[in-house]
């Protein structure tokens, strides 16, 4: 396992700006004297608990190997604490302001005659700077004295050259460590599992629905009459731009004819379009909790686990009302809301990341580098093997045989969805102009569960059986109304019901009506025969 090697990428040699003042002589303490709640988060977080790591690694993988040696290999350095090269004055062999990799190395870690032992341990620790502020910010040297006019600005700090990398955003700036925009060869995967992930490319799908479903709406129209696409295609796109709304987002992202929507509505200014980013479910000072950025308040909100997490979006915890969401995997998966179905969760205590974002153990693995940034329930490796979530808890199938039962309830889910949406369609149409209440509380209810279990972004997988109980039941309600059709087959007409209606004609609309109590549906009539028109209709 080696997931820094020494060769630098493209990326990382791009543009350098201002190394600050602040990074060469402070610390992250000192920025808690102005931002005491962002570091009292990092200073809990695991970015500011790295040196403990590096020395366990040290001391079971790399015995026998020089500082030098291991950053070779695996620069343990450049990522878990950057900063450490500007330690202990930051002069040594001639190297004008910093250590190198190695020397921090070795001025962090104790070695046995130059070399990393099993009793290597970490020292100096009150100097280790782990992940500081300074290691994703630079501070120009006017940020104390004049804070408006010297703001940070996103830039990593490579261990390397001593400079800053700028950065053109937050998920560019995860995937130097967590990915491999700085070292081309690591297998730490997640940002480049992200880029090719639905999270990492949700654009084109926002400007696909304003040119279709939004037509003739303003931006504001959108986000308060429709649905808020920012708040989950990408939260952190209200940061963009100096900092807007999440209307003005949308507006500053697609376009618009006379202030609306329109059929050529296309995405604009892609460049800084933040898609689902790591901070969106992330809180960069407090990365390895669960955070929701909410695009309204813009501020974090911490969440208990990835349930809730994902029901922000996936589901209606943010919004509440199933009209205002696209997807409501969590409220599937959880076998609760719908009307008249009894709640029937199928794997209660099964979180998203179970079945989304499995890890194995097996290194070199695509399913352990990407971490489950995917959000595949299998992944493939090059080599033709793949890994599938479901085995991990169900040993006595494999790949196939999942993807296989998953498969089927699909099809399953899609079968019995094309009937009771066709049923729904023509109770619906054979309703309008009824007054009878009862009736048409039963159709909305039909629509509301067939509805809930299309909102579901599985296709039917995710909790199967409530997913099939929601179908069941919007057919089962707009069967038993009583609905009447009719159609021409030929010379002759064809009349079908539901329900236990029963028929009656009439020759005139004002009546008599007389009970057909032979008749069966469906009934064939031949008009041609018929002395006088008639007229037909179902009575309770």
């Amino acid at each position: 396992m080696k997931p820094y090697p020494k060769s630098l990428s493209a990326t990382a040699m791009a543009s350098v700006i201002l190394t600050s003042v602040c990074a060469r002589t402070g610390s992250a303490a000192q920025c808690n004297t102005c931002h005491p709640d962002m570091y009292a988060k990092w200073s809990a977080s695991v970015h500011a608990d790295t040196q403990a790591d590096v020395a366990s690694e040290l001391s079971q993988s790399d015995l026998g190997m020089t500082p030098a040696g291991v950053i070779q290999t695996e620069d343990c350095v450049a990522c878990h604490a950057p900063t450490a090269v500007q330690v202990n004055g930051g002069m040594m062999q001639g190297n004008a302001g910093m250590m190198t990799d190695s020397q921090a190395l070795g001025y962090f870690f104790t070695t046995t005659d130059g070399q990393f032992s099993g009793s290597t341990a970490a020292t100096n620790t009150t100097l280790w700077p782990h992940v500081a502020c300074t290691a994703c910010h630079a501070v120009p040297t006017n940020h104390v004295s004049t804070p408006d006019a010297g703001l940070p600005s996103l830039a990593s700090f490579d261990s390397r050259t001593g400079t800053y990398v700028s950065m053109t955003n937050a998920s560019q700036l995860c995937g130097q460590c967590h990915g491999n925009l700085r070292f081309a060869d690591t297998d730490h995967q997640i940002y480049n599992a992200w880029t090719t992930a639905a999270h990492g490319n949700t654009q084109a799908t926002v400007a696909g629905e304003l040119s279709d479903s939004d037509v003739g709406l303003t931006p504001a129209g959108v986000v308060s009459q429709v649905e808020n696409c920012v708040a989950c295609h990408a939260p952190t796109a209200v940061l963009a731009n100096g900092g807007m709304n999440e209307a003005q987002a949308l507006d500053y992202f697609f376009t618009t004819t006379n202030g609306q929507f329109a059929t050529n509505t296309t995405p604009t200014h892609s460049a800084e379009w933040p898609n689902v980013a790591c901070i969106a479910c992330h809180d960069p000072h407090d990365p390895g909790g669960l955070s929701y950025f909410n695009s309204t308040t813009m501020a974090y909100q911490r969440m208990t686990n990835s349930m809730q997490l994902c029901g922000q979006c996936h589901g209606t915890l943010r919004f509440g009302d199933l009209s205002k969401v696209c997807d409501v995997s969590f409220n599937i998966v959880s076998g609760i809301g719908g009307m008249g179905v009894t709640n029937q969760q199928t794997m209660p205590g099964v979180l998203c990341t179970d079945c989304h974002m499995y890890s194995t153990d097996v290194d070199g693995s695509n399913s352990k580098n990407f971490h489950g940034h995917s959000w595949a329930i299998t992944v493939q490796d090059p080599d033709g093997t793949s890994t599938t979530s479901c085995t991990h808890c169900h040993g006595a199938i494999d790949t196939l045989t999942a993807n296989a039962i998953i498969d089927t309830w699909k099809s399953e889910f899609q079968s019995l969805d094309a009937t009771a949406s066709a049923n729904v369609a023509q109770a619906a149409a054979a309703l309008q102009g009824a007054q009878n209440t009862n009736w048409f509380a039963s159709l909305q209810e039909a629509q509301y569960n067939l509805a809930l279990a299309e909102a579901d972004g599985s296709g039917g997988f995710h909790n199967h059986k409530y997913a099939m109980a929601l179908l069941n039941d919007a057919n089962t309600k707009v069967l038993a109304l009583p609905i009447l059709t009719a159609a021409v087959q030929g010379t002759n007409v064809v009349i079908s019901w539901t329900a236990a209606g029963l028929l009656q004609s009439a020759g005139s609309l004002a009546g008599p009506w007389q009970d057909m109590t032979n008749a069966t549906s469906p009934l064939t009539l031949h008009p041609a025969t018929q002395i006088q028109q008639q007229f037909y209709r179902l009575r309770p």
